[in-house]
C-alpha cells in the first residue's frame, strides 16, 4: 500500500461522520486523498485503486453495496456556517457516480466547497496508511482530530462536543465511554502519539466530568511519518507503548497485539 497522505481544511473536523463504519470511513478518506487539489473537476478511480488505498478486504462483505453506503452518508455529511443573521449549509460531494462494468468510481466536489481541498491555509493532515489500519471508528475520529493539533500536543473537549463529534449513543454513561471509547481509543493512538493520555475534566475537585483532555508530546511542524519505512515505523511504535507510563500492563499487550495483528512478521 503506497502511503498516501490525507490533507484537508481544518472546517472538515467540526462534521460528525454519522454512521461511518470503519470501511466506510477508509473508503472516503482514500477519495479524499486523491480529490485533493482537483479543484471541482471530475476525478475517476477504479475499484481496485480505492481497495488498495483503503485497505479493503471482503471479509464477507460487498464492496460496491459500500461505495452506496459511503454516498448516502455523505449527503448527510454537511458543512455549516453561521452567524446571528444567516445559516448556510453544502454537501461536500455534488458528483458521485459508480460504473459497475468499467469498475470506476467517478466524484467531484461541490464547487462551492473547494477549499477544503485546495489551496489550505489551515490544514490537518495525517497518513492514510496509519488511518485504515486502525480497528475502531472511534480511534480514527480520534487520530484526524488529534492530527489537527499534532504541533501542540494538547486537545481538549467538552462532554458536548466530545459526544456530538465522536457520535456517543444518547445511553451511554462515563463508564460506556471509558470502557467503549477511551479505552480503543488508547490502544490503538498510544503507538502513534508519543505519551498519549487522556484526562478526564471535573468541575471542581471530584466533581462531575465535564470534559476529557487528550495529550501527547508535540511533532515539529517539520516531522516526517510517512517515510520512515516499515521497520523504523514499527520500531518507533512499539517504543511509544513500552514507554508510555499511563498504559496498564494489559493496555500495553493489547497495544502490542494490534501491531502483531497489522504485521505477523512483528517481533515485540
Amino acid at each position: 500500500m503506497s502511503n498516501e497522505i490525507v490533507k484537508y481544511d481544518n472546517e472538515l473536523n467540526s462534521v460528525p461522520f454519522r454512521k461511518f463504519n470503519s470501511r466506510e470511513f477508509n473508503i472516503f478518506f482514500s477519495i479524499i486523498t486523491k480529490l485533493k487539489n482537483k479543484g471541482s473537476s471530475k476525478v475517476k478511480l477504479s475499484f481496485n485503486e480505492i481497495k488498495q488505498l483503503s485497505n479493503y478486504g471482503q471479509h464477507g462483505h460487498n464492496f460496491i453495496t459500500d461505495l452506496d453506503h459511503v454516498y448516502t452518508k455523505i449527503l448527510d455529511l454537511k458543512i455549516w456556517r453561521q452567524d446571528e443573521h444567516v445559516s448556510e449549509a453544502w454537501v461536500l460531494f455534488t458528483y458521485y457516480k459508480i460504473d459497475k462494468d468499467h469498475r470506476t468510481v467517478t466524484v467531484a466536489v461541490n464547487p462551492e466547497m473547494t477549499e477544503i481541498l485546495n489551496n489550505l491555509a489551515n490544514w490537518t493532515r495525517f497518513s492514510l496508511h496509519q488511518f485504515v489500519m486502525m480497528k475502531s471508528t472511534y480511534a480514527k475520529t480520534a487520530f484526524r482530530l488529534l492530527k489537527q493539533y499534532r504541533t501542540i500536543g494538547k486537545r481538549k473537549f467538552s462532554m458536548e462536543e466530545f459526544r456530538t463529534l465522536f457520535l456517543v449513543p444518547k445511553s451511554y454513561q462515563t463508564s460506556d465511554i471509558n470502557k467503549r471509547i477511551l479505552k480503543p481509543i488508547k490502544i490503538e493512538l498510544s503507538s502513534y502519539f508519543k505519551g498519549f493520555q487522556i484526562s478526564k475534566v471535573r468541575r471542581g475537585t471530584g466533581g462531575k466530568i465535564t470534559g476529557y483532555t487528550f495529550t501527547w508530546k508535540p511533532e515539529s511542524k517539520d516531522s516526517d511519518d510517512f517515510s520512515l519505512g516499515a521497520s523504523r515505523d514499527e520500531r518507533r511504535r512499539l517504543a511509544n507503548i513500552k514507554f508510555n507510563a499511563d498504559l496498564t500492563k494489559d493496555e500495553k499487550e493489547q497495544a502490542y497485539e494490534k501491531i502483531l495483528n497489522d504485521n505477523p512478521n512483528s517481533k515485540k
